[in-house]
């Protein structure tokens, strides 16, 4: 059974704002850099309080390792205008050692979309 080797958690609890309707990174997204020792499958987990500015918009995010979408790729987090807590789960496999950037995305289908009290959690697993 595969196991985690190697982790890296990061946490911002400022509030950002994003008015893209095109995916954009979430900067500054904790955990950025990640090594891995051999050929692996990179973890990501992002957890936030997130709204948007109307109810019934969406805020979308994906997480990419090296500018690949990871797995299941993009994912609502919220469509209410008062924030709740909310989380995203991806992975992408056959990850080649060595250093890689691991990025969350996001855009607003309208207005403005906003996070805070986030967290980014990387791990390496094989």
């Amino acid at each position: 059974m595969a196991a985690p080797r190697t982790m890296l958690t990061g946490t911002a609890a400022r509030e950002d704002r994003t008015t893209s309707h095109n995916f954009v990174d979430l900067v500054p997204t904790p955990g950025l850099v990640f090594r891995t020792s051999r050929e692996a499958t990179i973890t990501a987990l992002f957890v936030a309080e997130c709204k948007v500015s109307r109810a019934g918009q969406r805020l979308e995010v994906r997480i990419t390792v090296d500018g690949e979408v990871a797995d299941p790729g993009s994912a609502v987090l919220t469509d209410r205008a008062s924030y709740a807590s909310h989380s995203h789960l991806a992975f992408l496999t056959a990850v080649p050692a060595g250093r890689h950037t691991v990025m969350v995305q996001w855009r607003v289908t309208r207005d403005s979309g906003f996070v805070r009290n986030r967290s980014f959690t990387v791990w390496e697993v094989r």
